[in-house]
């Protein structure tokens, strides 16, 4: 009798173990797969792009393929080979100055040379309308002793020559944030041994310090081409028929949603090689100093020299913030009086803000969960999810445009969801936002919860506390820096987006970007300023995180050593 009820109570308790680990079990995958959830939600414009990829053309797609489709991918693919190289002879040089020389200014120099990334190509454009008015003599010099064909062509390569000078001056501190980080962190014994050997200051930076840094400058210009790819306004100002413009000529101007998809995906195939030449280009390599070594110390330059370095490194901050603030400045003075530039420019303001704001706050909370559910509940599964996430920086704003409007023409013709074809814009817009920026504020919480040490959660755990209860009253006081600061970028990023929000926006709902496009378009210029310069005026508060991160890769190392 004894026996049978021990094996009663044994058989009892194994039970009750298994309904335990069973109910653990639920948790832990339902925990799982509500940490993949934000990082799925990326995919979904893509999907939907896809799935009417092979819708049938008709006779919009075969007069697009045989009249417009070369040229939007020549002009496309020279553009991107322009700016950047520009962005690269304005940003690495630059790098290198504020690495390792010393000279006279340096201190303004560190967080002036990182304003241009306040100052959206599309504003910035602005400022450059009176250089092709100027150009009205050169143009009518031309035509009388070259002809109309020389006409033509000197004014396509003055339009040219500007979208490519806006959109490398406000580009370059890609390349310059990344190659000074790398210079700053170069060995000093390296750059020494070459001194030794009697190579020269030009040959050390060819020859030794570039090579070093090629993964450091390879990941800034990927950057650089993303951004450019994106650009919607400078090349619509411009008149460059890159292949964003295109997507807005097909969709919005010809009603051609299935042109405009298929545009979008050759958008996205000329982002998709670009994240191969970075990745080829890059592979395993990285040059990291020991603990042990002595880094890089700044050289004293002096005289006429440092007044070069001092002039090199003020023309690309020149031509991609002061000479667009000061023409803007002088504008919005002018209209300083007129009581509808301001009115109109303040509520343009208001639904900027709570777009960013309500974005930004949205962004956070879904890096939060994808990379803090890999400290939670430790699936490998869930490091797929965070560079799932990442995989929405690297999308044209123009695909994420048109899969998201696609996602809600669909919802629309669902029983009863009509109302969703105008009402819905505000969330379709939000979510195409989360999109195409939730890897802003994947980066930055995910550096904050690498710098906690994971003895901290285990403790919490055997004590008792379960994952989420530890997320709250452990990992949250100590990343809240780090939520911050990409919150900030995600806001900074949101509030100057052009192309989403000029495609997605409600009717008659105005934000900065799109009243500036809108009186641009209607040669209200002056006007046009107000706004812009309230735009780059927030725009700045974002630029702290980017300036103390200059600081400390480029002088404070130096002075602590």
């Amino acid at each position: 009798m004894e026996r049978l009820v021990g094996v009663s109570l044994g058989v009892h308790m194994v039970e009750e173990r298994r309904g335990s680990s069973t109910k653990v079990g639920m948790k832990l995958r339902w925990g799982v797969g509500l940490c993949w959830l934000p990082a799925l939600l990326v995919v979904v414009p893509i999907l939907m792009v896809l799935s009417r990829a092979f819708e049938p053309g008709g006779e919009a797609w075969a007069h697009v393929v045989e009249s417009l489709l070369a040229g939007y991918v020549w002009q496309t693919g020279m553009l991107v080979g322009l700016v950047l190289g520009l962005a690269l002879v304005l940003g690495v040089p630059t790098a290198w100055w504020m690495a390792t020389c010393d000279f006279r200014g340096k201190w303004v120099l560190r967080w002036a040379l990182v304003l241009p990334l306040a100052m959206p190509g599309y504003v910035a454009a602005l400022a450059y309308a009176d250089a092709v008015q100027g150009l009205v003599p050169v143009y009518v010099w031309v035509r009388q002793q070259f002809g109309v064909e020389a006409f033509l062509l000197a004014q396509q390569v003055a339009r040219w020559s500007l979208a490519v000078v806006v959109m490398g001056a406000t580009l370059y501190p890609y390349v310059y944030l990344t190659a000074l980080a790398s210079f700053s962190r170069q060995a000093a014994a390296s750059l020494e041994a070459a001194r030794m050997l009697g190579v020269g200051p030009w040959k050390i930076f060819w020859r030794v310090a570039l090579p070093m840094s090629r993964p450091a400058v390879v990941a800034g210009s990927s950057l650089v081409v993303f951004e450019t790819l994106n650009d919607y306004g400078v090349s619509h100002y411009f008149g460059i028929s890159s292949l964003t413009v295109g997507v807005f000529r097909a969709w919005l101007s010809e009603g051609h949603l299935h042109v405009a998809i298929r545009l979008a995906l050759l958008l996205l195939a000329f982002a998709m090689a670009g994240v191969l030449m970075e990745r080829g280009q890059r592979g395993r390599r990285g040059f990291e100093g020991g603990s042990g070594e002595v880094f890089l110390t700044p050289r004293r330059v002096r005289g006429w020299r440092g007044m070069l370095v001092l002039l090199g490194c003020l023309v690309p901050v020149g031509l991609g913030f002061l000479v667009p603030g000061v023409r803007l400045g002088r504008w919005a003075w002018a209209t300083l009086g007129e009581a509808f530039g301001w009115e109109a420019s303040l509520r343009a303001a208001w639904h900027s803000f709570s777009l960013a704001g309500g974005g930004g706050v949205l962004i956070v909370l879904g890096a939060l969960l994808v990379v803090a559910g890999r400290r939670l509940f430790g699936a490998p599964s869930l490091r797929w999810a965070q560079r799932v996430g990442l995989i929405g920086y690297a999308l044209p704003s123009a695909l994420v445009a048109v899969g998201v409007g696609a996602m809600v023409a669909m919802i629309s013709k669902w029983p009863g969801m009509g109302w969703t074809a105008l009402s819905a814009s505000v969330l379709g817009l939000v979510f195409a936002y989360y999109t195409r920026f939730l890897a802003v504020g994947i980066q930055p919480v995910d550096a904050g919860f690498r710098r906690i040490s994971g003895s901290l959660h285990e403790v919490s755990r055997t004590l008792g506390m379960g994952p989420w209860r530890t997320l709250w009253r452990v990992d949250l006081p100590l990343v809240w820096p780090s939520l911050l600061a990409g919150a900030t970028l995600a806001f900074v990023d949101i509030f100057k987006e052009l192309t989403l929000t000029l495609v997605l926006r409600p009717f008659d709902f105005e934000t900065l970007a799109t009243l500036i496009v809108r009186l641009t378009d209607e040669s209200r210029i002056p006007e046009a300023a107000v706004p812009a310069l309230i735009l780059v005026i927030l725009s700045l508060v974002g630029l702290i995180p980017l300036t103390h991160l200059s600081m400390d890769s480029g002088g404070r190392r130096q002075e602590r050593l």
